[in-house]
């Protein structure tokens, strides 16, 4: 969590340009052949990033580590599990969608690199908040990372990279949340011959397929997404084909396997750049299922569009489940060649289901992404990318059209006024049909850590696994009268849980009472139910301007508004609204509105929204068999990196908090994780006490906590 010196990162388009130049095969997908004296440049420089020296980090898994694997045998493989279920999406309403005449056919692949700024390795958490964390699942039904890792072991300056790599679990368990699948990487070419992953037993049964769903299993993530982008021969091939009709068939229901648009039937890399025959064999082939969809490759146009759809049509296949065509973001940024209008038609249904290939590039092309004081360069390209270049999904569309010309290089890349925005042709997703329902609007990194309104360390932090649900709109805001509605973003100064708050601020008076469309619901009120919001204002012990609002399915186009009522005469204000009024009708869309009657400037932080069911919370039970397994000194004796355990509650537990407990009785933040299993990467001695006292806290879903329990690190 401390801040540490920039350490010396690797810009991919760089480094593939430097891969072609050596002779090193560059496909289509910008994905290149990773072998002989070259493969270990990337790698070798983020080894010079900081890392503890028992720090776990992520690796890939090459033909005899998949077919030896167990969880024993993996270094690290328990610190990189997701427990967090894959969570069930509410129904589509279009009537509280930002754009009404939006369908929810398409379905939306996510390819994108792990955070942390790691091409190569990945961490769980770590100590920095200049990380890149996504902040907008409800445009994506699948999520992918795809660059590889080196294997366990290997040399760290010629490194031998897997054929497989897990996905990063904390962002397993964000997507999860949030209602989609993880898939794994699977790329192809790598060291040694295809033929050892393709072994089959006596019985006919594959090792490395039982294996992938094993570790699917056990890491907790949905399937995989294959990128076989190197020619093998016919009998691989061959083999290819009935190894993955096994897996399609031995996998769990929840799997997904997503095909890359590379080989022949016959083994012949050969993009075909639309779903034609030759593609739609490795979905179906001799009548049986072998992926579930293909990612198109980018080169496609209007015919290859057409043929597309009519290709699906005539197998007998629906188009939104099996098509993904690709756009490529990372080379072209916000201008990608090949315009998703031929996928989206205005006016029209979605033809395909859609795949976006390098949505990192939000933050991975910012240059100043490693300074922790100017991310808002990010967050505001982010928006861009997701809402539109008005940073809105209801003011979604390009503002200015240049057709793209190739000249050998991206043709305005960071021109986001080129770019639609995904809200233009996806609608938003939510997971929020259940009470309770709490938010904090932790976004998974801070510059600091909050517990109850109080900043407890003052130490940067990233763990995509702690980030709550963010509000599915980013952002609608709307004024009551002729004035501009205040702005709305997140505070990284000020928080009640976690690394930020939602902040309303700008200057409010009669012309501008300014209303924030916040999540899409499903909540069916029974009646006991109730609402609490925890904020703050500039304006302590007077009226706080805020009000609750609640949309109803049965009348959509209608706010009821629950005032909050004065703010605490200093500090956070904890406002309790009952909803039994509403017994019997379900909550479609929650807003805040906020306004005043004299224009002054108005600042306002919303550190909770929690809808809550009847009766009072019972707390969950104390964690069990909390236990410090190991720790290593530094060698100066005045810190440590801590290796904990605990027996994980599967239900009934939202996440568990580790703290130390300072001499003054105070609670000092060490992490927070949905797991049974946490990493302190620096716990540091207090003077020279003779041992640190660690507490363990299971949060249930409502935000109620459980007994602490408690652990010593004996510093002797």
């Amino acid at each position: 969590m401390a801040e540490r010196p920039a350490a010396a990162r690797v810009d991919r388009r760089a480094f593939i340009r430097m891969l072609g130049a050596a002779g090193v095969a560059v496909g289509l997908a910008g994905t290149a052949t990773l072998a002989g004296p070259m493969a270990g440049v990337a790698f070798a420089a983020e080894e010079g990033r900081t890392r503890a020296p028992h720090q776990p980090y992520l690796h890939g898994y090459n033909a005899a580590g998949l077919k030896s694997w167990t969880p024993d045998g993996d270094p690290y493989a328990k610190y990189f599990r997701s427990r967090v279920p894959l969570a069930t999406r509410i129904a589509p309403f279009t009537a509280t969608q930002a754009k009404p005449a939006l369908a929810s056919k398409a379905q939306v692949m996510n390819m994108s690199y792990d955070y942390d700024n790691a091409f190569f390795t990945a961490y769980r958490y770590n100590d920095q908040f200049a990380r890149r964390l996504m902040r907008f699942w409800q445009y994506s039904d699948l999520y992918s990372s795809w660059h590889g890792m080196p294997v366990w072991g290997s040399s760290t300056s010629d490194p031998e990279h897997g054929l497989i790599n897990l996905p990063n679990p904390a962002y397993t368990d964000a997507a999860h949340r949030n209602g989609v699948k993880s898939l794994a990487g699977w790329f192809w070419p790598r060291n040694g011959a295809f033929s050892a992953y393709l072994e089959q037993r006596p019985d006919g049964s594959f090792i490395v397929a039982d294996k992938l769903i094993e570790m699917a299993d056990y890491f907790g993530f949905d399937g995989y997404f294959i990128n076989q982008e190197a020619s093998v021969s016919q009998a691989d091939a061959t083999q290819l084909m009935a190894f993955l009709k096994y897996l399609r068939a031995k996998a769990p229901a929840r799997f997904h396997l997503q095909w890359y648009d590379t080989i022949t039937t016959g083994g012949q890399l050969q993009y075909q750049n639309q779903f034609n025959d030759v593609n739609a064999a490795w979905v179906q082939h001799d009548g049986r299922p072998v992926n579930h969809s293909v990612f198109v490759n980018y080169a496609w146009n209007a015919s290859r569009v057409a043929s597309s759809v009519a290709t699906a049509k005539r197998l007998g296949m629906a188009a939104h489940d099996v098509v993904y065509l690709g756009t490529e973001n990372e080379k072209y940024g916000f201008n990608p060649p090949y315009d998703p209008r031929l996928v989206f038609p205005e006016g029209g249904d979605a033809q395909t289901s859609w795949a976006l290939f390098g949505t990192h590039m939000a933050w991975a092309n910012n240059p100043d992404r490693e300074d922790p004081d100017k991310q808002q360069n990010t967050f505001v390209r982010e928006r861009r990318y997701w809402s539109g270049p008005n940073e809105d999904p209801t003011r979604t569309g390009r503002t200015e059209y240049v057709p793209w010309t190739d000249n050998g290089r991206p043709n305005d890349p960071d021109n986001h006024r080129k770019w639609d925005g995904v809200a233009h042709y996806i609608a938003e997703r939510s997971v929020i049909g259940a009470f309770p329902f709490v938010t904090r609007f932790n976004t998974g990194h801070g510059r600091a850590f909050f517990l109850d309104g109080v900043q407890r360390s003052d130490r940067e932090w990233n763990n995509a696994g702690s980030q709550d649900l963010l509000p599915t709109w980013q952002w609608w805001t709307a004024s009551g009268g002729s004035g501009a509605p205040l702005s709305v973003d997140y505070d990284h100064t000020t928080a009640y849980d976690g690394g930020c708050s939602l902040l309303i601020s700008g200057t409010l008076g009669p012309a501008n009472p300014t209303t924030v469309r916040l999540f899409k619901t499903q909540l069916r009120v029974g009646g006991g139910e109730s609402a609490r919001l925890v904020f703050r204002t500039d304006r302590p012990g007077q009226q706080s301007g805020l009000e609750l609002g609640l949309v109803f399915q049965d009348a959509p186009a209608d706010f009821v508004w629950l005032p909050a009522g004065k703010t605490a005469a200093s500090g956070w204000t904890t406002a309790g609204l009952p909803l039994t009024a509403y017994a019997g009708r379900t909550i479609a869309a929650i807003a805040v509105r906020v306004s005043a009657d004299a224009a002054a400037s108005y600042r306002l932080n919303l550190g909770e929204l929690a809808l809550l069911p009847a009766g009072t919370p019972a707390a969950p039970a104390r964690p069990s068999r909390f236990t410090v397994d190991q720790v290593h000194p530094n060698a100066a004796g005045n810190g440590a990196e801590v290796f904990l355990s605990w027996d994980f509650a599967a239900q009934g537990v939202w996440y568990y908090d580790i703290w130390r407990q300072r001499a003054d009785g105070t609670p000092e933040p060490l992490g927070r994780v949905c797991d049974g299993v946490y990493y302190v990467k620096s716990l540091t001695r207090q003077g020279s006490e003779a041992g640190s006292t660690l507490s363990l806290v299971a949060v249930a879903p409502d935000g109620t906590r459980s007994a602490p329990a408690t652990a010593r690190v004996d510093w002797a």
